[in-house]
């Protein structure tokens, strides 16, 4: 038998060990010992090398998904997450990728008909979307190490002021108040579904710790009007009074109240 490329194992590997359909002949890719020699054939061998794999997959997933966890319990999440490391195989080197695309695979397999986002099915892919934010927030370039100075409120009298939401922010819109379900998963064991809220949240981290905050819509879009590259205060001030349905002075107004607290809480910086 000719050996088979590379890229050819690979692809073979992973498909053998995701339990798919594996073309190539086991023996005569894997070493494995005849059973009267009591070792473990070549089939065996994958196997046990498969189960492994899965496993720590699955390990991956339970630590960073906490939330959607202790909602949907043990036996309901690990359906979620075997369907989803079958379905969307990782090619990312770092297992810190493989939950990238977990919240939008839970979207896409939700039952027919019922995509409303007040219903219940609607929870699993928000609580993953939340895990996930706080997740890449606490990876994230945050602003603990920049040293820059303390926003003052002043800096809003400044013409051409600018500021800019730092990596270490995710913006969502969920549908439930996620306090309560966060305090819940503090304590331990399992959850109650959350009653429909609609609340913009950002996720955000401070003094190395992750916080999900609650915001008014006007804040909300204040910071989404910012942006990571930044933008002028006051052209985002009035963006946020736009989405808000509020006057531009009154939402300048409330920046200069909350503007030290948001630095303080790292959800903006210079």
């Amino acid at each position: 038998m000719v050996e088979p490329e590379l890229a050819t194992m690979q692809r073979w590997m992973q498909g053998a060990i995701l339990g798919r359909a594996a073309p190539l002949d086991v023996d005569a890719v894997v070493v494995g010992a005849a059973q009267d020699q009591g070792g473990l054939t070549a089939a065996q061998r994958l196997g046990l090398y498969a189960r492994g794999y899965r496993a720590r997959l699955m390990e991956c997933l339970t630590a960073e998904f906490p939330c959607l966890l202790a909602l949907a319990g043990e036996q309901v999440f690990q359906l979620f997450a075997a369907g989803y490391i079958a379905a969307r195989p990782s090619t990312d080197p770092s297992l810190y990728g493989l939950g990238a695309g977990f919240a939008d695979y839970l979207e896409a397999t939700r039952p027919a008909g019922d995509d409303g986002p007040a219903a219940l099915s609607a929870l699993p892919a928000e609580l993953a979307r939340l895990d996930r934010a706080r997740a890449e927030v606490q990876r994230a370039a945050g602003v603990e190490r920049l040293g820059g100075p303390v926003l003052a409120a002043d800096l809003l009298l400044t013409p051409g002021a600018r500021l800019r939401r730092p990596d270490s922010v995710r913006l969502l819109t969920l549908g439930f108040d996620p306090g309560p379900l966060l305090a819940a998963v503090d304590r331990g064991g399992p959850i109650d579904p959350p009653p429909p809220c609609p609340t913009p949240v950002a996720v955000a981290r401070s003094r190395w710790r992750v916080a999900v905050h609650a915001l008014p819509v006007w804040r909300y879009a204040w910071l989404e009007a910012l942006g990571e590259e930044g933008a002028d205060v006051h052209v985002a001030a009035a963006r946020a009074a736009q989405a808000s349905g509020r006057e531009t002075g009154a939402v300048i107004a409330d920046l200069a109240l909350w503007l030290p607290t948001a630095a303080g809480l790292g959800l903006v910086t210079i």
